[in-house]
């Protein structure tokens, strides 16, 4: 494992400076605002730091805000010498990224695939982590009701199934569309927004192949979830489809503490309304 200190190089500091930081043989991308507290920002798939650039401006007003680029999203090159993407691949590279803050621990916000990620390394690395905000964790390894696992089942066949249809074809941009439509879920939610996060979404579309075929992630179970030593969130939608409902409210049901459902929200919510978002985040660890 190696990390350069995160001061980095490329550029002043800022949102939409992106810098590099090397963890673990890779060069990450990141930025950050503010000072004071470390608050590490994790993307979903499909993503990258640039999605947080809303966020850092807000929670940089009060803490060190940062966010960063997991292996292989983002525009840089991939290392052939890389280990596969996945939970696995980027919990590691959290944990050598926390390490390389000063000073630690981090507060964690997560969304959606990288909520497996943030719990991996909590559970794994709990001194590194001082607590972690979860928006819709996306892997089910800790769901065990017949009912749920059939609803969730039904809802990944129906909303991936044109994903697959469309990587097939080799058509990514198309998958990127689909892939975003449904966690938006409504047919031309991608073309609705605004063109610099369509950027985004298209950019990191080459991941869609690698996060259709990536490795069985770490088996979390409910007992697991209830051992974790630092103080978790995990907030729901009110109105997410069960591919991302299902998981949460299990987890939630598994983690002692206050969880939070946000009213007339769906998986798309961290990106719709940010300032809001960020007022969940900052109270949560206010509290934590």
């Amino acid at each position: 494992m190696t990390t350069a200190p995160l001061e980095g190089h490329g550029g002043p500091t800022g949102a939409q400076a992106p810098r590099f930081i090397e963890v673990n043989g890779a060069n990450l991308a990141y930025a950050e605002q503010g000072r004071g507290t470390p608050v590490v920002f994790l993307h979903g798939a499909g993503s990258d730091h640039r999605m947080w650039d809303r966020h850092l401006a807000i929670v940089g007003q009060r803490h060190r805000a940062i966010a960063y680029s997991q292996r292989y999203f983002g525009t840089g090159a991939w290392g052939s010498s890389w280990p596969p993407l996945g939970v696995q691949t980027h919990a590691d590279d959290l944990v050598a990224l926390l390490r390389a803050l000063d000073p630690g621990p981090a507060h964690l916000v997560a969304w959606s695939y990288a909520g497996h990620v943030a719990l991996t390394a909590a559970l794994g690395h709990p001194e590194l982590i001082r607590s972690a905000f979860i928006y819709e964790p996306g892997v089910p390894s800790y769901v065990t009701d017949p009912a749920e696992l059939r609803a969730l089942g039904d809802d990944v066949t129906a909303w991936f199934g044109p994903v697959f249809a469309a990587v097939q074809r080799g058509d990514l941009q198309g998958a990127a569309r689909d892939l975003i439509d449904g966690s938006g879920q409504r047919e031309g939610y991608f073309a609705a927004q605004p063109a610099e996060r369509q950027a985004v979404y298209l950019d990191n579309a080459r991941t869609i192949p690698l996060l259709l075929s990536q490795p069985q992630p770490p088996a979390i179970t409910c007992d697991d979830l209830a051992s974790l030593k630092v103080p978790v969130t995990i907030a729901v939608g009110e109105l997410s489809r069960p591919a991302f409902s299902v998981v949460s409210r299990a987890a939630a049901r598994c983690i002692p503490g206050q969880h939070l459902v946000v009213r007339g929200a769906n998986h798309m919510w961290p990106e719709e309304d940010a300032a809001a978002f960020c007022a969940a985040v900052s109270r949560f660890i206010e509290a934590a």
